[in-house]
Formats: C-alpha cells, structure tokens, sequence
C-alpha cells in the first residue's frame, strides 16, 4: 500500500519511467516542433497581405503541462495499478463462478490453472459461500 492508499502496482519497476520527465520537459522546452510551411502560388494579393501569425521561439507552457501529463499517465498505466489489491476473487461473499478456458493455448498452464480453481474453491466453501454445480457445456457440432 502507498502512503496508506489501498493502492499497489503489478509492475512496480516501471514507474522508474517518472524520472525520466524532468528530460522530456526540458527538451520540449527547448525543440519546440517545427512549423509546417505551405507554400501558395504566388499572386498580387498575397504579396500584400501582412503575416500576423508569428512562430514562438518556445513551446506554450500549457502544452508542455498537457504532454507531461500525458507522458505520466502512460507510464502510471503501464505500472498496472491495483486498487484494494487485498480484496481479490477469494474475499467477496457472493457465490462462486469460475470459467475455465480449455483451449490449446490454456493447454501450458492447465495444472496451475486447476489448482488455482480448486483452491477458490476451497476458500468458497470454507467461507460457507453458496455454490452451484452446472453441468459442463458441451460443444455441439451441426
């Protein structure tokens, strides 16, 4: 838990990754994105028209703050944050539904899957949680 928040992250080496913004906001402040030049056929009109628009010689301190946050956010997301990370599957007090994948590509992890769903399992009837045994669905071919 951080600073007394049910709070903890799945992959907490990641928000290292923070510390690498103080950079980003430094080279965003000083490479501001080139602007883009369109060039027009030249007419009489044009020639007369006096440019209003100026580039800035910096980017606009409010977008820093947008990609900053930006960039803070992914890298939180990337983290894998888990709110309430005690209160998993094994803590609720409704009844007990488990789906099991029994495909080939469960095929690798099947015995660490089974004991995972027997140990819910005995944790749910320890718990005196209503259970319902249905029938497995069967494929049916046509």
């Amino acid at each position: 838990m951080i600073g007394g928040l049910p709070l903890t992250f799945a992959e907490p080496l990641l928000l290292i990754g923070l510390l690498s913004l103080p950079v980003l906001w430094w080279l965003l402040r000083v490479m501001p994105p080139s602007p883009k030049r369109v060039d027009f056929p030249p007419t009489r009109l044009l020639f007369d028209i006096v440019q209003k628009e100026e580039t800035p010689s910096r980017t606009p301190w409010w977008l820093t703050a947008l990609r900053l946050l930006a960039a803070a956010l992914v890298i939180f997301a990337a983290a894998g944050p888990i709110w309430n990370p005690g209160e998993g599957i094994g803590r609720a007090n409704g009844p007990l539904v488990l789906l099991l994948d029994d495909g080939w590509s469960a095929a690798a992890s099947w015995d660490a899957r089974v004991r995972a769903a027997d140990e819910l399992i005995s944790n749910a009837d320890s718990d005196r949680r209503a259970s319902c045994r249905c029938p497995r669905r069967r494929k049916t071919s046509r």
